[in-house]
């Protein structure tokens, strides 16, 4: 009796699925481990989550938490850890090995970046090459390029004074925010604060690429893919492509001119210096410094350097014009600490108010910075968790994540976590441990400082100015615009929080 071969093929198919099912239930390293069992088994059901139900997948490791305890397995290959105080452990400092995991890499498309880069020791080198640009001292002596475009960001609102048309503030902070990093990466600004909107075509973009994200990490090629299409058909797939398009071709020709520049000798000091000039001074590798990689660095550095902070100046905000009594207070220490409306202050010298500093704090904690998880893999650690019952010997090599929304959200740490409420940074100083919207450890983001700088400038200096109603500022006051806590409260994960579908961000009123 003759098989046909589609028989055949179907059973070795089959033989396939079993053999590998029961070898991810049973006898895997991460067997022992407690978590659905579906999750153990595929990688489908966090694509359930993520990609059909839209950046679900962190409220249902929640849920797993919840009912298997502070360490699961969320994937045949990955472990989730939701247990504060493991922070130090997984996001240790350089002199442990940290690797990211290559898996959830693949959203960004290529590992030109330092931020995408799987490997510990080339990380390590990448980022060697511009920390110091980065470092608090480069960001005082930078000061002057913030102050410059803090004051064009305040006659822009200034343009809005008695206004009926309401202001989306993420827009101009986003619009502060790029104008900075890009002039900080190449020497000049895209001056995104003097174009119509805001450029706020770029913005919507970037929920497009967010939203893609998550298929781009179950689905390998969908990025490498885009990557090699012709940029008219790219644009056509997306309105908001075009901007995109013309944001990356933007990064490759800034990175040329550099290039350019230097071979004609016009090499600049140190006291003007770019970042990208740090790097072709550093003494990284060739390759290191080849446009194709420059020009990656450079994307996801101006991303980053764009969307978090302006999304936690738009929090801030929020809470601010929904808390007259918190607002108050911080007028009245600003008003202290700041007598003359025009006085430009230092960056350092706001640093020291303790009131200002608490609301920058819970802004933070509340806009998270990076929603999603973020794993590490320890290539030649045994790392060891402790729920108080178990001690669980986690294998090298296995990546494990934590989340910042599941700690900042935590109301062990924080009580009514979901209550803006700055008095408890100061009265338990230690918490500030357990704020990782920047991350911690070796992998903690690389434009801490500037972000910081950045926020203490905003906060102080706009609501120095601008009050809320019935608490006038000497250039007038904001007034919220049917807005309410669901346009800044996490509904999806899509890496970093967004807020309820169809929400229209935090609007103003400026009168």
């Amino acid at each position: 009796m003759s098989i046909s071969l589609p028989v055949v093929g179907a059973g070795l198919v089959v033989a396939y699925f079993v053999i590998i099912s029961c070898y991810r239930l049973l006898f895997s390293p991460l067997a022992k481990f407690p978590g659905p069992k579906l999750a153990a088994l595929t990688l489908w059901y966090e694509f359930w989550y993520d990609v059909v139900k839209r950046g679900q997948y962190l409220f249902k490791i929640k849920e797993m938490h919840d009912r298997y305890g502070p360490i699961v397995r969320i994937s045949p290959y990955e472990l989730h850890v939701n247990d504060p105080n493991f922070l130090p452990v997984l996001y240790a400092g350089g002199s442990k090995r940290r690797d990211k995991y290559a898996w959830a890499l693949r959203l960004f498309g290529s590992s030109g970046a330092a931020i995408a880069t799987a490997s510990h020791d080339v990380h390590r080198m990448r980022r060697g090459a511009i920390n110091r640009y980065f470092s608090k001292e480069s960001v005082r002596r930078l000061e002057p390029i913030l102050q410059r475009n803090f004051e064009k960001l305040l006659q822009k609102l200034a343009e809005y004074k008695g206004s009926t048309k309401p202001l989306n503030v993420n827009l101009p902070f986003s619009a502060f925010t790029s104008d900075i990093i890009t002039e900080y990466c190449f020497g000049k600004s895209h001056n995104w604060l003097d174009r119509p909107g805001f450029n706020g075509k770029f913005i919507e973009m970037m929920a497009s690429v967010h939203d893609m994200a998550a298929l781009a990490k179950q689905v390998w090629f969908i990025m490498p893919v885009i990557d090699m299409l012709p940029d008219s058909f790219a644009e056509s797939m997306d309105p908001g492509m075009q901007s995109f398009i013309q944001f990356r071709r933007e990064m490759r020709n800034e990175i040329d001119e550099i290039k350019r520049n230097r071979a004609k000798g016009e090499k600049k000091t140190s006291t003007n210096a770019t970042v990208f000039d740090s790097i072709l001074d550093s003494d990284l590798p060739e390759h290191e410094k080849e446009t194709e990689r420059l020009w990656q660095e450079a994307q996801v550095i101006c991303i980053a350097g764009t969307e978090t902070t302006a999304w936690a100046l738009s929090v801030i905000t929020f809470h601010l014009l929904s808390s007259p009594q918190i607002l108050r207070k911080l007028r009245d220490e600003l008003e202290n600490a700041i007598p003359k409306q025009s006085e430009k202050v230092e960056i350092n010298i706001l640093e020291k108010l303790s009131y200002l500093t608490a609301i920058i704090q819970e802004g933070l904690r509340l806009a998270f910075g990076v929603s999603t998880r973020l794993q590490r893999v320890c290539p030649d650690e045994t790392l060891t968790f402790d729920d108080g019952q178990t001690q669980w010997h986690i294998p090298p090599g296995t990546p494990v994540g934590m989340s910042c929304t599941l700690v900042h959200l935590n109301p062990d740490i924080f009580p009514e976590p979901l209550v803006f409420n700055p008095d408890r940074w100061i009265e338990e100083p230690q918490l500030s441990r357990y704020l990782c919207s920047f991350a911690k450890g070796s992998r903690q983001c690389l434009g801490i400082n500037l972000a910081y700088a950045q926020l203490y400038l905003c906060v102080a200096g706009i609501f120095q100015r601008y009050g809320g109603p019935g608490n006038h500022g000497p250039s007038g006051y904001f007034e919220l615009f049917e807005t309410t806590h669901e346009d800044v409260e996490i509904q999806y994960d899509l890496f970093v929080p967004f807020p309820k579908k169809g929400s229209k961000g935090v609007r103003v009123l400026v009168k």
